[in-house]
């Protein structure tokens, strides 16, 4: 079965084409939708039959970052997300600081209802850079499907605000929104300082391939400030 790339951008809104995939100045490789990359150990069926019964199979989400990435700080005076809020979709999801997990992945919260910034990049409302802000689309600890579920959904000309930690708010437009195979996908100009400023929403999509507990699919959602 062939999976199609899509994107859609604001000259006709809602429209959808075939596109590239998304150029980001790191390696970033969405390959899951959960918080434990480990598998979830097979337990015994609860009933006389000798065959175990595998437990719910846990997705994963997996961000690799370049080496460069691991030593970087977040700036002293950053002011971080608190709340992300896309009024035209009802997507609202709580926003937590993440950095680097021990395996060099971005660390994402375990729950779907919540997303993770990732600290060590630009912060929404910073003059320049890239935010980065990632949630599972679902996971067996929420036991179904969080906010960013309907990230597929976001259309160009979406409205996305942001609350930061200060109460000040931050808005964006979505420029564009593209659901790539992950088999496909190209990252290199994400997770850095400088460069426009911008937002970038990432979670799963597809179809979800339980054998290895992933989707086949990124939805990533890139928005630019309003009146920049």
């Amino acid at each position: 079965m062939t999976t199609d790339r899509t994107t859609r951008r604001p000259a006709h809104r809602g429209a959808v084409r075939h596109a590239p995939a998304l150029a980001l100045l790191v390696s970033l490789v969405v390959t899951g939708c959960a918080a434990d990359p480990e598998p979830v150990a097979a337990t015994p069926a609860p009933t006389a039959s000798p065959t175990p019964t595998a437990a719910p199979q846990e997705p994963v989400l997996d961000v690799p970052l370049q080496p460069a990435t691991l030593g970087a700080q977040p700036a002293a005076d950053a002011r971080r997300p608190v709340d992300l809020v896309i009024p035209d979709r009802a997507i609202q999801v709580p926003v937590d600081p993440v950095g680097v997990a021990e395996d060099g992945q971005m660390e994402i919260p375990p729950l779907a209802e919540r997303a993770g910034w990732y600290r060590f990049g630009s912060s929404p409302g910073d003059p320049s850079g890239t935010a980065v802000v990632a949630a599972h689309v679902d996971s067996v600890a929420s036991a179904g499907l969080g906010p960013f579920a309907k990230l597929g959904d976001v259309q160009p000309g979406d409205v996305v605000d942001v609350t930061l930690d200060d109460g000040t708010a931050v808005r964006y437009a979505v420029v564009d929104v593209v659901r790539v195979p992950k088999v496909e996908a190209v990252w290199d100009q994400v997770f850095v300082r400088d460069g426009p400023p911008r937002l970038v929403l990432v979670t799963c999509g597809g179809v979800f391939q339980r054998e290895v507990g992933s989707y086949t699919d990124n939805v990533i959602v890139t928005a630019e400030p309003v009146g920049a």
